[in-house]
Order: structure tokens, then sequence, then C-alpha cells
């Protein structure tokens, strides 16, 4: 949301474009990715329910922080803090979606998720340069502060706990007959009764506490997704999802940097509205990726030598798609800012590299969730905090490179970059299968999956 005023920013807090776009825009992202591990790890033990609500509930205050932020240190720890309690709402999504769904509906789950993330941002673009030019760039902290507020009462009432844990049984009785006793007099017998946990009403539903749910170890959660970057899926993952979050996040800071410069010239409204075409392509592409992902997995699983079975290396034939869609935005990204072209190519290219990243961001996840179901948090963490690293680390050298070298050469080299990841896809592809059997039967890594 702040990117359309990066300008008005670097003027009121006397900084720069740089530093404004790593520790403001940028670095939040990061620090959300390393606080998940902390939340994942809670999640085993305490729940998804609390954090989810927490969450909300801290975010607010976070918000008005920033609001009332007077110095760029002020704003870029307020930032931080933000960045470090969004953990729970961004990265327990696919843990979530791995609590609810099957396989086979994991990908229309995952596109709908990545729509509402993406939707979000380019609409909340649009609002946020409206609302800096009318009230200023700190407007948008106390707004979205007063968002996060009017949801606290809406994640109380209604998100109850999705995970599953060992739920407490009573001892099971033995039950005593006669030999003789009659067949429907066994079936009048309540054999499950002693077993079955009794169902909670709404109302018990509704405390944010309720003590350990499990016996795991919280220290050792956070350690987890640590260990998780030793499997060749997840290392994969995060070139994958770095690569093109780099294309998310990277695109859209350069735009704002472009278009508020000769001959552009544009405001920070302006900026915000050329997410429009992004959104609305967006509605429809981002869901259909989805479908595309299940159906093409569904129907590779017919076809498979063991009939029936989904492989979850069946995602990333979708790159083969996905990949060329992003190369051909980047280059005519590049080309259209090199040349000074009219806004409307801009707005064009802009759209394709967006199309071709989100479906990169879906099959990416989609992947390691299927890979790893049970530990789905741990590996988005993982993934997640990689990406946010580079893109953090990133971002500046890459502006300075816009400034030496010109858009056109940047973006091509963007665009190799999305080529060489999608090429290291086929032995994944190949050879997935017989990866994921030698690390999960490794000693080694079974103590890590523990």
């Amino acid at each position: 949301m702040l990117t359309p005023g990066l300008g008005p920013l670097v003027e009121q807090f006397q900084s720069n474009e740089a530093d404004a776009s790593t520790w403001i825009i940028t670095a939040p992202t990061f620090w959300t990715s390393a606080a998940a591990f902390v939340a994942v790890a809670g999640t085993d033990v305490w729940g998804r329910r609390p954090f989810y609500v927490w969450s909300v509930v801290l975010l607010a205050l976070a918000n008005f922080a920033g609001f009332f932020s007077q110095t760029f240190p002020m704003l870029a720890v307020a930032r931080t803090v933000g960045g470090l309690l969004s953990a729970p709402l961004f990265t327990l999504l696919t843990a979530t979606i791995s609590d609810i769904f099957f396989v086979h509906q994991r990908g229309k789950s995952i596109a709908v998720w990545n729509l509402m993330l993406n939707s979000g941002a380019q609409i909340g673009q649009v609002l946020a340069g409206l609302v800096t030019d009318a009230f200023g760039v700190s407007t948008n902290f106390v707004i979205t502060g007063f968002i996060y507020t009017a949801l606290i009462p809406l994640f109380y009432f209604t998100i109850f706990e999705s995970a599953y844990f060992d739920r407490p049984s009573e001892k099971i009785a033995t039950i005593t007959v006669l030999p003789n006793k009659l067949s429907d007099e066994w079936d009048e017998e309540d054999l499950k009764a002693s077993i079955l946990p009794p169902k909670k009403t709404y109302k018990q539903k509704l405390p944010l506490s309720r003590g350990r749910l499990s016996d795991k170890s919280f220290f050792k959660g956070i350690l987890k997704p640590f260990g998780l970057i030793t499997s060749p899926i997840v290392i994969y993952s995060c070139f994958l999802n770095a690569v093109v979050f780099l294309f998310l996040a990277g695109i859209s800071t350069f735009m704002s940097i472009l278009l508020s410069s000769p001959p552009y010239e544009l405001t920070p409204s302006q900026i915000g509205l050329t997410n429009l075409p992004l959104f609305v392509v967006g509605l429809f592409t981002g869901p259909f990726f989805g479908w595309m992902s299940d159906a093409s997995v569904s129907l590779m699983a017919r076809h498979n030598s063991t009939k029936g079975v989904a492989e979850p290396e069946f995602r990333l034939v979708l790159l083969l798609l996905a990949t060329p869609i992003t190369m051909v935005g980047l280059i005519g990204l590049g080309v259209s800012f090199q040349n000074n072209l009219n806004l409307v190519w801009i707005l064009v290219w802009a759209t394709i590299t967006n199309i071709g990243s989100v479906a990169g961001v879906q099959i990416a996840i989609a992947y390691v969730i299927d890979c790893y179901p049970e530990h789905s948090a741990q590996s988005f963490s993982t993934i997640n905090m990689v990406s946010a690293g580079a893109v953090t680390v990133g971002i500046t050298p890459l502006i300075g490179a816009l400034d030496t070298v010109g858009p056109q050469v940047l973006f091509g080299c963007m665009a190799s970059g999305a080529a060489i990841i999608t090429a290291f896809a086929i032995p994944m592809y190949v050879f997935g299968k017989k990866i994921r059997a030698w690390y999960e039967s490794a000693s080694w890594a079974e103590k890590l999956l523990e």
C-alpha cells in the first residue's frame, strides 16, 4: 500500500528511495517470515485459533503506532513490529488449507488465497494512492489500523480450530456378555460411546486459551524449518519462490520509481490506479491457473503407471506455461520503459508479468504442500524466509542497477533468471519421487521431521 507513496514517504521522513523501499516496504515481509518460525511452532502446541485472533489485535496497534511515528527510525520499528505480527495471518493459511482440503482440492484453494493476497495488494495500492494525495502517506496507517480493529470480532466469532490434535479419551470399558447373547442385543451396545470425544458447542469453541493441545516441543518446532532446508524439494521451492517473489515485489517498486519520473511523472494516486488492470485480469487468471493445477494433477494421476496416484511433481508441469508468460512480460516491460512507450504498453506488459508470476507462486506452494502435508506450515515458513531475505537484501542493488544499466537490461536479466530456475524443474520432475524417498528414509532426516 505504501508503494505509490514512495516519493512522499521519502520527502516526509527525509530518507532515500533505496532505504525506504528496503526498511518500510520489503523488510516487513522478511520479519513476517522470521516470526513464522515461532508462530508455526506455537500453533502445533496451542492451536491455530489464538494466533489468528491475537495477530489481528496486535496488528491494529502496530498500524496506529505507524501513524504516530515522527521519524524514519520510529516508522521502521513500527513496520518491523507489524511484519513480525503478520506471521500468523500470512503463513498459517497454507497449514489451514492442508488441514481442510484434499490433494485434488488444494490447487483451487491456494489459487483463491493467492487471489485474495494479490487483490488486496493491488486494490490497496489504488486506495493508498488516493489517500496519500488527499491526506498524506501516514494516513494509510490509521485507516489500516481501523480495518484490523473491525476484523477483531469477525475473527473471534468465526475462526475456529482447524488443526488435528490427539484428543483425550476415556478408558475403553470392558464389556462382558454371555455366549448365547443374541445379535440384536449386540447391536444395542454403543461400543464407541467410551472413546468418542464429546462434541463441543459453539460457546465452548469461543475461548482463545485451551492450554496445551499436544505434547510437541515448542522449541524443537522453532528449529524444524531450519531442518527442512536440507530437503532438496524445499531448496528448489525456495529458489523458485524467491525468483517469483522478486518479480512481484520488485516490479511494483521499480514501476513506482519509473512512473514517478519523466516522461510519465505520475502522482501517487495515478500510480495506484495502474494496479487496476492487474487486479481485474487477476480475478480470472488466478482461479484459472488453480483449476488447471488441480485438473492437470487429476489427469496425470489417471494416466500414471500406478493408476490414480497423484505425485507432487505433477504440479511442476504448469511451469512450462507460467514461465514463458513471465519472461515475455518482463522483456516487454523493459523495452517499453527503455523507449518511453505509451503508458498503455506499460500496463499491458506489467499485467502479463503479474499473470505468470502469480501462477509461479501457486505452483511453488502447491508443490511443497503436496510433498510435506504434515509439515506444510514449516515448509512454507522456510520458503518465505529465504524468499523475503533475498528480496530484502537484493532490492537495494537492483534499484542501483536500474539507474546504471537501465530497465531493458535489468528486466532482461530477470527473465533469464526465470528461465534458469525453470530448467531445474526438469530434473526435479524426473527424479523427484526418488529424491523424496531417499530424503524421507534417511535417519538424520527422520529426526528433523519428528
